[in-house]
């Protein structure tokens, strides 16, 4: 079996192509925003870990949808937020919607992080954007019962996700920037081994550099807690056709097997960090603009 075999595909039939509402937008830092959509329909199905690909204008450019992923979801009010980075042409139109404009929404795609049962301790690990998931996957957790510590890091304290918009619960939260403007000095992987005293899963998300170290801290065979990721790749269709998205993974059962090729948009964007071939992954684009 292959190691893309392995990590198996996320199921289409739960996507819908909706009309949604631009509804409301504000600025949470410098060129980082949160957007709100009115859709019912994407609202009840956004599980954390999943995104949306997002048609901002009926326009010939951008020609291409953009992936995001869910923020937050809120079935009882019908809508759905993503955290992003105005820093192209198809973030700048989204940021520039006023309330009611129509946006077209794709989703829920892609596979998502796996919510442990019973939840136990979890401990949530960000870089910058990659703080975009995880208010959502913190809710879901916390709902269940489990106990979440967040470790979030940015390059200065501006980039940080706002602490006054976590969710209400979690235990502990640590903040770490490379400039030393707000909270600890340094970067996650420096604050991580601490902190994974009596946790049961790990979820990480942040630039694939990142992400590679901590698999790399964590990758005690049988000692160390199961950690999800969720990778980066230039998602174009969000669904496996154009194949822009291909990540290399590899059997860990099988060391010495040459790697496969998966779909971040099926086989992924959430994975099981093992299964990733993590040097290769880092010569790769990360996005789209």
């Amino acid at each position: 079996m292959s190691a893309a075999q392995l990590a198996g595909e996320n199921d289409l039939r739960r996507a819908v192509d909706e009309v949604a509402r631009f509804t409301s937008g504000r600025a949470l830092g410098p060129d980082l925003y949160e957007v709100t959509l009115e859709a019912r329909e994407v609202a009840l199905r956004a599980r954390p870990g999943e995104f949306a690909q997002l048609l901002v204008s009926p326009d010939p450019v951008p020609l291409l949808r953009r992936p995001f992923s869910f923020s937050r979801a809120d079935p009882g009010a019908g809508t759905v937020s993503f955290y992003l980075r105005a820093f192209g042409e198809g973030t700048r139109r989204l940021i520039a919607l006023t309330p009611g404009q129509e946006v077209r929404v794709l989703g829920p795609l892609g596979r998502g992080f796996t919510l442990s049962s019973p939840p136990g301790r979890s401990l949530l690990v960000s870089g910058g954007l990659g703080a975009a998931p995880f208010p959502l996957l913190a809710d879901r957790l916390l709902s269940g019962g489990g106990e979440v510590v967040w470790l979030n890091g940015a390059a200065t304290s501006s980039q940080l996700y706002p602490p006054e918009m976590l969710p209400q619960g979690i235990s502990e939260l640590v903040q770490v920037t490379e400039d030393g403007s707000q909270g600890r000095r340094g970067r996650v992987t420096d604050l991580l081994p601490a902190l994974l005293g009596g946790v049961s899963r790990v979820y990480a998300c942040g630039p694939n550099a990142m992400l590679a170290a901590v698999a790399a801290q964590t990758a005690a065979p049988g000692t160390g807690p199961r950690l999800e990721v969720s990778v980066e790749a230039p998602m174009g269709c969000g669904f496996g056709t154009c194949l822009g998205c291909a990540i290399p993974l590899r059997d860990p059962a099988r060391p010495d097997a040459s790697p496969t090729l998966g779909l971040c948009c099926r086989q992924g964007p959430v994975l099981d960090a093992r299964l990733v071939d993590w040097p290769r992954l880092q010569g790769q684009p990360a996005h789209l603009e």
